[in-house]
């Protein structure tokens, strides 16, 4: 019985790892690419290129966005929620899995819009409930179209925004939640942590009792009253195209 007991666990722990590593690494590709635009011109002063595309790399929202999937500028929602997490980069064959149409895609394999001779990817990753009732890592886009579940039993998620300052805008100076950040054009890093819970409850209560408590995205012990297991996986990602500037 013991031995069928750990090995069930060690099978929810490896399933775990496994979900989170595929949500860090769909994260973590976005955030290497956030940023991104090609060079067009020199500017007047002869010192710099000029880009195409110039909006903010990265976004977030504490309580998560008032609508994942709006056309045009992410919006945070108001009250309790989930952090969220927007990142933009310019979009082209290479970087993006190309539609039939041989168009860039965004994060659920949508055509991209032309944005004017190139293509810009908005991809928003926010948590949301199944229909079975567990929360599940999702992708929406400012394509408009319904935002989709990229993993599920993701029990929370939380986002830390590397902010540099003025005087030297590669050195990180903090990390702060999107609530403190003071310009998202100064953010060269972010790091975020997936809290991932077991597909069914597997600690034992009552005799032979397993610990009923786990560390959450802030390290802070909590208790599983339900009977999962949950671990949280953390990744620091370096904005690549922040720091080359």
């Amino acid at each position: 019985l013991a031995s069928g007991k750990t090995s069930k666990q060690q099978a929810a722990y490896a399933e775990m790892y496994e979900n989170a590593q595929i949500g860090m690494t769909i994260i973590s590709r976005d955030l290497l690419l956030a940023g991104y635009a090609r060079p067009t011109i020199l500017n007047p002063a002869g010192t710099a290129f000029m880009r195409t595309h110039t909006e903010r790399p990265v976004f977030g929202c504490d309580n998560g966005f008032a609508s994942p999937n709006t056309v045009g500028v992410a919006a945070c929602a108001v009250g309790a929620g989930q952090p969220a997490l927007e990142v933009a980069y310019e979009a082209d064959l290479t970087n993006t899995v190309p539609t039939g149409a041989n168009v860039p895609s965004d994060c659920l394999g949508n055509g991209l819009a032309d944005a004017g001779g190139y293509f810009v990817a908005f991809n928003r990753y926010y948590l949301a409930a199944s229909a079975a009732g567990r929360s599940e890592l999702h992708c929406a886009s400012r394509q408009g179209s319904t935002g989709q579940p990229l993993v599920d039993n993701v029990d929370n998620m939380k986002v830390w925004y590397g902010e540099a300052n003025a005087a030297n805008p590669r050195a990180i100076v903090r990390y702060v939640s999107a609530g403190n950040v003071v310009d998202w054009g100064r953010v060269v890093s972010v790091r975020v942590c997936l809290l991932l819970r077991s597909t069914e409850p597997l600690l034992q209560s009552g005799g032979n009792e397993d610990t009923l408590t786990y560390l959450d995205c802030d390290s802070v012990q909590q208790a599983s009253a339900d009977r999962f297991l949950r671990r949280a996986y953390f990744t620091t990602t370096t904005l690549r195209n922040k720091m080359a500037l």
